[in-house]
């Protein structure tokens, strides 16, 4: 007999398979398989030993019952690890289910689904992103590279930064629709391993292990969300050292620098240090108008170039926030039917509008240094000359006087009834140490970012 390809044997297996079994067992172990039908053989090639033996041991029985079941006739299965030169001829392989891919299947372990909008298409470039566009985009093309492995994207909340990363794994799929990318949150992650550790489930942990391990690259976001998750931050690393070994590839992002990520084990930091390191800033005048409009042409909505003025001169910080605005906007038009114009971006956004105007207040300054630095505010405006409590004291004092107006004397009063040569010796102190020491000139431009309307 010739051989049949997968699809017509093997795929009607997986589809009653599918309904029998665990829907993470399923995908863990059947998904990756290869496979040819030939002489009434059904030979099955897994990527590695260890799913082998997994299958043999858990699965050989159901899959023999199915086979039979399907060819309606006694069948043989035997399992083989996967021939290192490539399928051999007769087999087909069946796509390694792609963890980040946008189907309707659900999907185990906390994997996402990548945003189809999310792809380079879709991006709109500009000073404040330029780099890590390109870099990205090389990512995407040839993932893996030690240059750029693993690579960190950094920057505040809404800049864009899951785009880019997202843009990189849709790059990826398009040059090889068989590429196993894994996308995921990192508080998705940390919840299935505290879930896994609490059931104990020796195979359902072992099912994990190998649903990450054998991605062709992973995408996590958000990983400053591993802080004090020491399980989480171990089985992170895990994965991290096998897919790099692998030469794999792993994109990363999160909210701030990986040396400020708080209550890390160092180990990590270092881990995330080791490639290249990408922040994206808050897109400027021009680049937000162009988001505006590139939005606006997705939504097929004609957006007149004076509100895309008028709304990029107002809304600063994020690509999400620039987003939310025009979504605002467009849902009014189309539901009142007024047309778009300034008056009516002004009456729609007024809340919005009237929020981003307010000037950062020196009250809110010492709020977010002392939180940056895991202190109480009392103890910042003390007297205590503690370093711990010294340098954020004289960061927030010269802060204040950057991005608030008041007076020497004013923000002296607010610091403990400190006078005004105080403020700025504070002032001179803290630019001396950014010269002197990266960590805090990152810290400094931390803070600022934080705090910049």
């Amino acid at each position: 007999m010739s051989s049949v390809y997968v699809p017509v044997i093997w795929e009607k297996c997986l589809q009653r398979l599918e309904l029998k079994l665990p829907e993470a067992e399923f995908h863990t172990w059947l998904r990756p398989i290869e496979a040819r039908y030939t002489d009434e053989v059904l030979y099955l090639y897994t990527p590695n030993r260890y799913a082998l033996e997994y299958i043999r041991k858990n699965l050989l029985d159901e899959i023999t019952d199915t086979a039979h079941s399907v060819i309606s006739r006694p069948v043989e299965v035997r399992i083989e690890t996967r021939p290192t030169a490539g399928p051999a001829k007769g087999m087909e392989r069946k796509p390694v289910m792609q963890w980040g891919g946008t189907g309707n299947t659900k999907l185990p372990f906390g994997f996402g689904r990548l945003n189809p909008l999310f792809t380079f298409d879709n991006h709109v470039p500009g000073n404040s992103n330029k780099v890590g566009r390109v870099i990205t985009e090389q990512v995407g093309e040839a993932p893996g590279s030690r240059e750029y492995n693993p690579l960190f994207i950094y920057g505040k909340v809404g800049v864009g930064k899951t785009h880019l990363m997202q843009a990189a794994g849709h790059r990826m799929l398009q040059l090889n629709p068989n590429a196993n990318i894994g996308y995921v949150q990192a508080t998705n992650f940390v919840n299935h391993i505290v879930t896994l550790f609490k059931k104990k489930d020796e195979e359902t942990i072992q099912s994990f292990k190998l649903a990450y391990h054998s991605l062709d690259a992973l995408l996590i976001d958000d990983v400053h969300m591993f802080a004090g998750a020491s399980a989480s931050q171990q089985e992170f690393l895990n994965t991290f050292n096998a897919l790099l070994e692998g030469q794999k590839q792993i994109i990363v992002t999160s909210d701030v620098f990986f040396k400020e990520i708080s209550n890390v084990e160092s180990r990590l930091k270092s881990r995330l240090g080791q490639g290249v390191t990408i922040r994206i800033r808050p897109p400027e005048f021009e680049t937000r108008i162009a988001i505006l409009e590139k939005k606006a042409e997705l939504k097929r909505i004609e957006l007149p170039r004076q509100v895309a003025y008028f709304i990029a001169e107002r809304v600063k910080s994020s690509v999400r926030e620039l987003e939310g605005a025009l979504h605002q906007l467009i849902t009014y038009h189309r539901f009142m039917g007024h047309p778009i114009t300034v008056d009516l971006a002004k009456k729609v956004l007024s809340d919005l509008l009237e929020y981003n105007s307010k000037p950062v207040d020196i009250a809110y300054i010492q709020k977010t240094v002392a939180n940056y630095y895991n202190i109480r505010i009392e103890d910042m405006l003390s007297s205590s000359r503690k370093a711990e409590y010294t340098l954020p004291r004289q960061i927030a004092m010269m802060l204040s006087r950057q991005l608030t107006e008041q007076s020497l004397p004013k923000i002296g009063e607010q610091f403990g009834g400190r006078n005004h040569a105080t403020i700025l010796h504070a002032g001179t102190r803290v630019e001396q140490l950014m010269k002197s020491s990266p960590k805090i000139a990152n810290e400094v431009d931390v803070l600022r970012n934080m705090l910049s309307p």
